[in-house]
């Protein structure tokens, strides 16, 4: 069988009892793979095959079909291109991990209803019950004294959150302080014991203060499940985000804050101290009795949720008369 192309654009295609008159334009040219076997079909569903890869180019060129493909598998022949095109390439999925997803996140995040997220941490909550804590032994008397002050601190807040403190148990966790979703902020009775003074508690709940207000843990969740993420920012997809609350208590647990979480967190807990007219040293000082109180055969403690403990305190220090102001 011959295929004849015309300069105006027609085709004679003849072979054993055939003879068909038609048109570049009603004939689909496959993009070239390499040296496979080049397939042409025809309006009627029937296709042409030929091996003969450079005449197939040379038609396209002329009659501007496929020009896109063509310069594709010009580059793809050439390998320095090829490695420009890698490199480029890994580049780019850097850049989309390192600055695009937390900004989308970010965006993603602030547009969470307060409800759904408040949902998130209930149920993240009821998780880490059953599965990380027990109930609180502190005395009541002390836990009604320390809500007490909490209730009191977080009445000057003007965010949308309502805080709630809970007193927990845990052996795995040991000194620490957890911030979930929604206004929740667990304290461990090891922390409790640690600190010196209702100061140093009310530093460390600051904190966790500064990691609701910046979504930290939601934009964790987030950027644990892309999924996720795309279907509650782009697609409105409310209830795919509920439904990651069942992943919640163990990105809090397995996964670390990034340095610049930590720092918004830090810097919000030294703002609020200034604005209730508490001494920032309360601050750097149970930083350092948690830093000191380490122990390397704990499998989780503050230290490793909270990394660079030292860089923390002396980036603190260095800031606290700076004026570093956040809204409350």
């Amino acid at each position: 069988m011959t295929v004849c192309f015309y300069q105006s654009g027609e085709v004679l295609i003849e072979g054993e009892a055939l003879t068909l008159n038609t048109t570049i334009e009603q004939l689909s040219i496959v993009p070239r793979l390499a040296n496979t076997r080049r397939n042409i079909f025809l309006n009627d569903g029937s296709k042409l095959e030929t091996d003969d890869n450079k005449a197939i180019d040379d038609l396209c060129r002329y009659f501007d079909k496929n020009i896109f493909h063509l310069l594709l598998h010009k580059l793809e022949k050439n390998w320095s291109y090829a490695l420009i095109a890698l490199i480029a390439t890994i580049i780019f999925l850097w850049g989309s991990i390192e600055y695009a997803v937390p900004t989308t996140v970010k965006w993603a995040a602030k547009g969470i209803p307060y409800s759904i997220e408040q949902d998130i941490g209930e149920r993240g909550l009821e998780t880490l019950d059953k599965w990380l804590f027990s109930p609180s032994a502190i005395d009541k008397v002390e836990q009604i004294r320390l809500q007490k002050q909490f209730k009191i601190l977080t009445a000057s807040s003007k965010g949308k959150y309502h805080y709630q403190l809970l007193l927990r148990t845990s052996e795995y966790m040991g000194a620490n302080a957890l911030a979930l979703p929604g206004g929740i902020i667990i304290l461990t009775d090891s922390l409790f014991k640690l600190a010196e003074n209702d100061q140093q508690i009310i530093s460390v709940l600051a904190h966790e203060m500064g990691h609701i207000e910046h979504q930290h843990a939601l934009r964790l969740l987030f950027q644990s499940s892309i999924t996720a993420l795309f279907m509650a920012g782009v697609l409105g997809d409310m209830s795919s985000v509920t439904s990651l609350s069942v992943t919640l208590p163990t990105v809090l647990v397995e996964r670390r804050y990034s340095r610049e979480f930590e720092q918004e967190a830090d810097q919000y807990a030294v703002s609020f101290l200034k604005v209730q007219k508490m001494d920032v040293d309360s601050f750097t000082r149970i930083l350092t009795l948690l830093e000191q109180a380490h122990d390397v055969d704990t499998e989780f403690d503050y230290l490793s949720s909270h990394p660079a403990m030292h860089k923390r305190i002396e980036l603190i220090n260095s800031g606290a008369g700076n004026g570093l102001e956040v809204r409350l």
